[in-house]
């Protein structure tokens, strides 16, 4: 009988840490959203009293909430100075651009013989592109820009790659989000991602792989923009 006891004991136990982490979830979506949104600035200090506190949760829900957005790159932690909305450095930049070129021009090359089902899923992202970039919805946007070049990760078939590219574009969201809000022709980058795919389907590797690492060398440049103006605004505001 105490068994029986301790296991029903232990499933409530589990109900709560459910209830507690889908709540954490919403936490994390609300949090989330106002990031990509701008409301929260890179850089901005999310003092943990304060904001649970605004948002009606207990500390450990907002510490949950928390790690599931550092997971994401949105958040980081600090020991010293706490939470705060996630920030590039241009080293982050080059780096997490080297590797996309790593991963994503090899990819084409991969594409030998491209699957019928992937061609049709990046031509109906770059049509969803399309409409959401004309709605000027610009988290959604980057959204659809990143499912993209999933999709061309998967020509590699490795799903551990698929999950490391993930987590690693998940950190260029919100600097993208930011990009797009400023890019004089966010409508100009349709054609491209059209062309990639007429290109795969066609066989044409070679000029794919060209065209794709201009597309790269033009969106670092502009992150590289974004991220400079950024570290501007903060020295004049601390000062430094």
């Amino acid at each position: 009988m105490p068994s029986l006891i301790r296991k029903i004991s232990d499933y409530r136990m589990e109900r709560l840490q459910v209830h507690r982490v889908s709540v954490a979830d919403q936490v994390a979506g609300i949090l989330r959203q106002r990031i990509l949104a701008g409301e929260l600035r890179p850089g901005t200090a999310l003092p943990e009293v304060s904001v649970s506190a605004a948002l009606g949760v207990s500390r450990n829900t907002l510490r949950e909430a928390v790690r599931i957005l550092a997971l994401e790159g949105l958040l980081k932690r600090d020991i010293h100075r706490g939470v705060s909305v996630s920030h590039l450095s241009i080293a982050d930049v080059e780096e997490i651009y080297r590797l996309r070129r790593m991963l994503e021009i090899p990819a084409v090359y991969a594409a030998r013989k491209p699957s019928v089902e992937i061609l049709r899923q990046m031509r109906s992202l770059v049509d969803e592109y399309e409409a959401v970039v004309h709605a000027r919805n610009w988290v959604r946007a980057v959204g659809v820009d990143f499912q993209f070049h999933t999709q061309l990760i998967r020509f590699h078939r490795n799903n551990r790659l698929e999950s490391f590219y993930q987590k690693l574009i998940g950190e260029l969201r919100m600097g993208m989000v930011l990009v797009d809000r400023v890019h004089d022709d966010p409508g100009g980058l349709i054609p491209v991602h059209r062309e990639i795919c007429e290109l795969l389907a066609a066989g044409e590797l070679r000029k794919c792989a060209v065209l794709l690492a201009q597309h790269l060398d033009d969106s670092e440049a502009r992150l590289r923009d974004i991220v400079s103006r950024y570290a501007d605004l903060r020295r004049v505001r601390t000062g430094t």
